[in-house]
C-alpha cells in the first residue's frame, strides 16, 4: 500500500510503500543520466510544499495497492498496476515509469490508457503528446543508452547494489554542480571587488589631482590685487619658487576675486576629504580580494561533500550567498575543519582546511609558544606546531616537516620549492572584524621547503 509520496526534486519520486509488515521506499527517477527504479535507504530532502505532480499523485493513489510490476522484454519501461477503493468501488490505475535517459518521464494513466497527469507534459504539436486527457501513444524506440553495469557485492541484494551505485553517482553529480556554483559565486565576487577597486583608484587619482588647487589658491592669494571680476585667466607670480615664475591660472569670469579664491580652496578641501575616505576604503577592498583569493584556493582543494559544505557555509556567513542551498549533505558528512599530523619527533601538527579551520587554529588551538606557519604572500592553510611545553626540544627537522605540509596546502603546491613564513603564535593576531583566516603577523622568519602532503 502507498502510504506517502514525495518529490524531492523535479525528476524524482519517492513512494513509501507498506509491504510484508514493513515500510520500504521505492524510488522512481526520470533523471536524464541516471533514470532508474529501485528500493532505497538513501535520505531525501523534501520541499516544504509538494510540487504539482506529487500533490496530484497524493490525491489519486495515496493508500492504493500496488498489484503488479510489469516490464516488457528489452524495454526500459515499467508499468505499475494500482488499485484503490473509491466510494466503495475498486478503481484501476497504471503508473508508467519510462526510464529512457533524456526522454524519461513518469505518467499516471487510467485503466484505458488515458493520461491523467505526468511529471513532464508535452503539449499538442509535440513529436509525442503527453498531457492530461490524451491517450498515451507508444514510446518510439529510444537511442541506445550507455550505462555502466552495476556490480553486486556478495552480501548485497540487487536493490542494495543499485541504491549504492546510484547514490555514489548522484553524490558525484551534486558535488560537481555545487562546486561549479560556488566557483561562480567567488568569481563574481572577485569581479565586483576588482571593479570597486578600479573605481576607488580612479577616485584617488582625481583627488590627488585636486590637491593642486590648494597651491593654486595660495598663488592667487599672493596675487589678490590683480584679480578682477570678468577675468577668464590670470598670469600670476608664483612666489613659492625663486626667482618667482609666471603661472597661468584659469578663472571663472562670472565670479569676483573672493569667490574665485574660495572656489580653489573648497576644491582642495573636497580633495583632501575624499583622499582621507579613500585611504580607508581602498585597503578594505584589497583585503577583500586577498580573502577571495583564499576562498578560491579553498574551492580548488574541495574533495568531499563535507569540504564543499564548509565553503558554502562560509560564503553564506560572509554574505556572498544569500539563498538556501538545495540538497545539502547530512550533518554528519560535514568536514572536520582541521587536519592533524604527528611529526617524526612526536609533535602534534595542525593544518586548517578552510577559513573556519584557519580561524580555529589561531583563536582556539594556538598558545603563545606554539609555532605558526603560512606560505609567503599566497593563499593557503594555517599550520601550527603544538609545542605542549616542549618548545626547547623543537628542532629544524620538525619545523621543515610542518613547513612542507604548509607549502603543500597552499596555492603553490606544484612548485619545486615554496617560501613559508613561521613565528611564535604570540606574534599572530586576528584583527577585529577581519574575514575568516585573515591575520596580521608582527615578526617572522622564513624557510624554503619542498611541498609534501605527508610527513
Amino acid at each position: 500500500m502507498v502510504s506517502k509520496i514525495h518529490e524531492p526534486d523535479g525528476r524524482t519520486l519517492v513512494f513509501k510503500v507498506f509491504t510484508r509488515g514493513k515500510t520500504e521506499e521505492l524510488v522512481i527517477s526520470a533523471h536524464p543520466r541516471f533514470s532508474r527504479i529501485h528500493i532505497s535507504s538513501r535520505e531525501f530532502k523534501n520541499p516544504e510544499a509538494p510540487p504539482r505532480f506529487a500533490a496530484y499523485l497524493r490525491s489519486r493513489i495515496l493508500n492504493a495497492r500496488m498489484e503488479a510490476f510489469e516490464q516488457a522484454q528489452g524495454e526500459r519501461i515499467v508499468r505499475i498496476r494500482l488499485i484503490k477503493k473509491i466510494d466503495g468501488e475498486w478503481s484501476a490505475l497504471v503508473l508508467i515509469a519510462e526510464l529512457t535517459g533524456k526522454s524519461s518521464n513518469i505518467i499516471l494513466c487510467d485503466s484505458e490508457g488515458v493520461v491523467l497527469d505526468a511529471l513532464r507534459h508535452f503539449g499538442p504539436g509535440s513529436a509525442r503528446e503527453v498531457y492530461p486527457g490524451v491517450a498515451l501513444p507508444p514510446l518510439p524506440p529510444p537511442p541506445p543508452m550507455k550505462e555502466a553495469p552495476i556490480e553486486k557485492k556478495e552480501d548485497e541484494t540487487w536493490n542494495e547494489a543499485a541504491d549504492r551505485s546510484y547514490s555514489a553517482l548522484l553524490d558525484e553529480e551534486w558535488l560537481a554542480l555545487e562546486k561549479n556554483r560556488l566557483r561562480r559565486v567567488i568569481t563574481e565576487a572577485c569581479k565586483k571587488a576588482e571593479r570597486k577597486l578600479r573605481n576607488l583608484k580612479g577616485d584617488e587619482s582625481r583627488a590627488l589631482n585636486g590637491l593642486q588647487y590648494e597651491s593654486l589658491g595660495e598663488i592667487l592669494r599672493s596675487n589678490y590685487g590683480k584679480l578682477k571680476r570678468g577675468m577668464k585667466e590670470i598670469e600670476a607670480d608664483d612666489y613659492t619658487v625663486y626667482p618667482p615664475e609666471k603661472v597661468h591660472i584659469a578663472l571663472d569670469e562670472k565670479l569676483g576675486p573672493k569667490e574665485n579664491l574660495d572656489k580653489f580652496f573648497k576644491r582642495a578641501k573636497r580633495a583632501k576629504t575624499a583622499l582621507s575616505l579613500l585611504r580607508g576604503r581602498i585597503p578594505e577592498v584589497e583585503k577583500e580580494l586577498e580573502y577571495l583569493a583564499s576562498l578560491m584556493y579553498e574551492w580548488e582543494s574541495i574533495e568531499t561533500k563535507g569540504d564543499l559544505s564548509g565553503l558554502r557555509d562560509e560564503l553564506m556567513k560572509e554574505g556572498y550567498i544569500k539563498e538556501k542551498a538545495a540538497a545539502a549533505p547530512r550533518e554528519e558528512e560535514r568536514a572536520t575543519p582541521v587536519r592533524r599530523y604527528t611529526s617524526t619527533e612526536g609533535f602534534e601538527i595542525l593544518c586548517g582546511k578552510s577559513g573556519a579551520g584557519n580561524d580555529l587554529i589561531v583563536k582556539e588551538y594556538a598558545k603563545d609558544e606554539d609555532i605558526w606557519f603560512h606560505a609567503a604572500k599566497i593563499p593557503g592553510s594555517h599550520v601550527l606546531i603544538k609545542t605542549a611545553g616542549r618548545a626547547k626540544e623543537l628542532t629544524k627537522k620538525t619545523i621543515e616537516e610542518a613547513a612542507s605540509i604548509c607549502a603543500y596546502y597552499s596555492k603553490a603546491r606544484e612548485a619545486s620549492k615554496v617560501e613559508v613564513i613561521y613565528t611564535e603564535a604570540r606574534h599572530v593576531k586576528k584583527p577585529r572584524g577581519a574575514k575568516p583566516g585573515m591575520v596580521t603577523v608582527r615578526e617572522y622568519k622564513s624557510i624554503l621547503v619542498r611541498p609534501k602532503a605527508e610527513i
